[in-house]
């Protein structure tokens, strides 16, 4: 598959048995002569007003778990190398609360201000929605835009419509990173990196 044309997909039209959803995103990396770049997919699960519920809320490779099981994070790959899927989130939407409005999804660099990386050395990132019972692509992002000067970016969405839920590509650049999503969604962390 190609691009998403249009920015939208209502996954419930294209499968609506699914109930095992696997976000997945890859990334290559571009020649660098510094210290390896680690890419990170993140999401936060987020209420009517757009915030985190909780702290968990915020799945990511140091909360690898909702509160609820609901969503669920596979693990960190610190390289990036394979031609595959690098990093994935699988949920489990008929488990998820009914205050549950949208998740949203960031790519982020691991460290980015202290390795002085950002998204110039990453290059061929996209993010998949696959049905997870029968490994079915149901929709497909692939980032064109390059994000200079950006440790992150806001690169999709899942939004609740009743009983549907839509797919949705925003390519929203973060100057800082996965700390700003994460302020921008109310969610307080330590050390994120």
């Amino acid at each position: 598959m190609s691009q998403i044309e249009p920015d939208f997909i209502n996954l419930s039209e294209h499968d609506g048995t699914v109930k095992l959803l696997r976000i997945a995103a890859g990334w290559d990396l571009k020649q660098f002569d510094g210290e390896n770049i680690d890419v990170d997919l993140s999401c936060f699960i987020l209420n009517k007003d757009g915030k985190t519920r909780e702290d968990a809320d915020f799945v990511f490779y140091n909360n690898l778990k909702s509160a609820d099981l609901a969503v669920r994070h596979l693990g960190d790959n610190r390289t990036g190398f394979g031609e595959n899927d690098d990093e994935a989130i699988i949920i489990d939407i008929s488990a998820l609360s009914y205050d549950v409005y949208k998740i949203v999804f960031v790519v982020s660099i691991y460290m980015a201000d202290e390795r002085d990386q950002d998204f110039t050395h990453v290059e061929r990132s996209f993010v998949r929605v696959v049905n997870e019972e029968n490994d079915t692509e149901m929709a497909r992002d692939d980032m064109t835009e390059t994000f200079k000067d950006n440790t992150g970016v806001v690169f999709c969405e899942l939004e609740r419509a009743g009983t549907e839920w839509h797919f949705r590509k925003i390519h929203q650049p973060l100057a800082n990173g996965l700390k700003q999503a994460a302020e921008s969604y109310d969610c307080i962390i330590a050390s994120i990196g």
